[in-house]
């Protein structure tokens, strides 16, 4: 028997990251180098206000508009997929959900320019592509409960997408400004393209812009194809903006984006499945004001958001011999207004305070057809709502306020109160019963799912401590409670398939604590953050097969689980360590269970991190390169939620460049070549929905923008 002792590769590489980040932690402490604190970006979602996020308690994330360009991800939601602590829960290529810190779905709030607008019910996924990635300017993720600011769906964090603003009002001469953009992928033989006119002058400014995106079924590592993977989708956006005095502007926001054809991968013997119209339209309408009265800043906002889904799939049985020809439509809507105001009481007071309303309503069918091998006779036919007509109300008012208590310390409060509403008509599941020459035999059985009005409020509150060491060194402690109400899906719905899925209107609200301290360096050569937390999470809601029959299917209902906790660790580094060669990593670990039967929760990614190197230069003729080499590590998930299955770890790596220059007329005209999986590695991210295709192989992504 051999007892020598061989390290799992995958294990090995996390503890060479934890290694790598303790050593250069301490040396960036006890380095004598002069400090010279780096600019940092300006992030509005964590308070919403302006500021720089090294001076926020908060764990905040950036990506901005040159990440954006260096990842050229298909996607937006995409380009979150290496930030630490930030997964992405995927059904299919596109339709993605972000799980930060291990909470996932709808405990992460998504924003569009700061407005709820993408969380409904129909877009259970709410990275979607509903507008493309050629309109970002940049993505602020807030890791961690963020309730008090944005009420409910916040519980696990926010992600505010911020599309580009034109900003030419207060010129004293018109200005107009165009951009051209495309990008080519190979493993999808995708391509993107966007265009973009915006200008304005003496008081008006406006944004115009449409982009398109068409892509096959992708290549997974190893070269078998994923069907029903493919997308093809447009989308076109307008922005305008008066100033009618010189301190009041009223800006209007229209957004149209058509999915005409977006595959969720199913079976490997399903014919197809795809989304045929995947639509969502917006308008969006605000008076913003400063210097008015009493108030610093005055906003009042409102906007509309509709979304339409229209589901066909041949969708093979794993347990019998049929297959169900299935089509399905859901309608939702929502309809909000906010106010919120900002002053400052002297030098040693800023507060945030505000209010929202929304109002959501969705209403859906669905029809099967479940039919045999072979011979294709009918054997049944299903009718039933996804989700009945439906709708849900929501109000919450927010304070919160920061407190300057010395010049080396920082005290953030708040507090927030909400009350839900929701109700849905009795829903009712038929099924017509057809012989064995697949003859209609004028049988038919019904069920009811009886639904019934309800009500949520809930009183949430943050904390948030810093004490600034130095101008340098940043010590950080929060904390804050979270609040998720169930959503119409969770409550009201009846759906079905090889199971049946019924909501329930008694569910209670989920409610959570979180504690968490951490560092934030800033060097002129080193930045370094990193956080550690636990969150604790009262009737956490958890999707359980409970072993009953519904028109004699089994069913899956949604449940309470009384006492849930998730506890981790994240943080990233950045070593310049030459002034043109950086090192750069990034390190994040979470643990989800029932603390009861001490069960692991569902979609809790495993160990995972990335560790890089970048080479920035100017080139004589003002030519900015870069290139990057990283490599992408996860460990393997072995200890997984019931039901789920194990995955083994597994390492890819990348090769990112790219060249920035001006030519005549032409501006910032950016040259990127990506090669993504560059050994094509055959893999399955744990948090994928379906557990019968791999992800994506080898990868060359080509990409060209400029401006004119």
């Amino acid at each position: 028997m051999n007892d020598t002792f061989h390290p799992h590769p995958q294990r090995l590489s996390a503890a060479t990251l934890i290694t790598f980040f303790l050593l250069f932690s301490w040396f960036v402490l006890v380095s004598p180098t002069a400090a010279v604190v780096e600019i940092d970006d300006l992030v509005v979602t964590a308070t919403r206000t302006a500021t720089a996020g090294f001076d926020l308690p908060a764990s905040v994330e950036v990506v901005n508009q040159e990440q954006l360009q260096r990842l050229n991800s298909p996607t937006a939601g995409q380009s979150l997929a290496e930030l630490p602590g930030v997964s992405l829960a995927r059904d299919g290529y596109w339709k993605i959900s972000p799980v930060i810190r291990g909470l996932g779905g709808n405990r992460v709030l998504v924003l569009i320019d700061g407005d709820r607008e993408s969380n409904l019910w129909a877009g259970r996924a709410p990275l979607t592509p509903f507008l493309d990635a050629f309109d970002v300017s940049r993505i602020e993720v807030v890791k961690g409960p963020a309730s008090v600011l944005y009420g409910s769906d916040a519980l696990g964090g926010v992600v505010n997408i911020l599309t580009s603003r034109p900003d030419y009002a207060e010129a004293e001469a018109w200005t107009l400004v165009g951009r051209l953009g495309g990008r080519y992928a190979s493993v999808d033989q995708g391509w993107s393209g966007g265009a973009s006119l915006s200008g304005g002058g003496h008081g008006f400014d406006f944004g115009l812009t449409v982009s398109a995106r068409d892509a096959d079924n992708f290549e997974a590592g190893g070269g078998n194809e994923v069907a029903n993977s493919q997308y093809e989708g447009a989308s076109l956006n307008f922005r305008g903006r008066y100033f009618f005095t010189d301190n009041q502007d009223l800006s209007l926001d229209l957004r149209s984006n058509r999915i005409s054809d977006m595959g969720v991968p199913q079976k490997a013997l399903s014919a197809y499945s795809h989304f045929t119209r995947f639509d969502t339209d917006s308008w969006k309408l605000a008076w913003h004001a400063e210097k008015m009265g009493g108030f610093d800043d005055l906003e009042l906002r409102t906007w509309y958001v509709d979304q339409t889904r229209k589901f066909e799939g041949n969708i093979h049985s794993d347990s019998q011999p049929m297959y169900t020809l299935k089509e399905n439509t859901i309608d939702s809507s929502a309809l909000g207004a906010s106010l919120q105001t900002k002053f400052a009481f002297g030098h040693r007071h800023q507060l945030v305070a505000g209010c929202e309303v929304v109002h959501e309503a969705c209403e859906g069918e669905e029809r099967q057809i479940k039919k045999k091998d072979g011979s294709n006779l009918i054997a049944k036919v299903l009718r039933f709502e996804p989700v009945p007509d439906a709708d849900r109300d929501h109000f919450g008012v927010y304070l919160q306020d920061e407190f300057f208590l010395r010049p080396d310390l920082s005290l953030f409060c708040g507090l927030r109160y909400d009350y839900f509403t929701a109700d849905a008509k009795d829903s009712t599941f038929t099924t017509d019963a057809y012989n064995a020459t697949g003859t209609a035999i004028n049988k038919t059985t019904s069920e009811t799912s009886k639904f019934k009005a309800v009500s949520d409020d809930a009183l949430t509150f943050n904390l948030g401590l810093l004490y600034a060491v130095n101008e340098q060194i940043h010590l950080t402690a929060n904390l804050a409670s979270g609040f998720r109400a169930p959503d119409i899906f969770e409550r009201f719905s009846t759906r079905g398939g090889s199971y049946i899925i019924i909501g329930d209107p008694e569910l209670k609200p989920e409610y959570s604590w979180n504690g968490e301290v951490g560092c934030k360096l800033n060097y002129r050569r080193f930045r370094l953050t990193a956080a550690t937390y636990y969150t604790r999470v009262t009737d956490y809601i958890d999707l359980v097969n409970n072993g009953k029959l519904f028109a004699g299917l089994e069913t899956r209902e949604y449940v309470n689980v009384d006492d849930a906790e998730l506890y981790g660790a994240d943080g990233s580094l950045e070593i310049d360590l030459t002034g043109k060669i950086c090192l750069f990593g990034n390190l994040a670990w979470v643990l989800g269970r029932d603390r009861k039967n001490h069960e692991r929760l569902n979609d809790i990614p495993p160990l995972n991190g990335i560790a890089g190197l970048r080479w920035r230069d100017r080139m004589a003729g003002g030519y900015d390169c870069w290139l990057e080499c990283s490599g992408n590590f996860f460990d393997r998930q072995d200890d997984p939620a019931p039901g789920e299955r194990e995955t083994p770890g597994y390492t890819f790596f990348n090769l990112r460049g790219g060249v920035r220059f001006d030519l005549a007329a032409l501006k910032d005209i950016a040259l990127t070549l990506n090669i993504e999986n560059l050994f094509d590695k055959k893999y399955r991210d744990h948090l994928n929905a379906a557990d019968f295709y791999d992800d994506p192989g080898l990868n060359v992504i080509a990409g060209l923008e400029f401006s004119f």
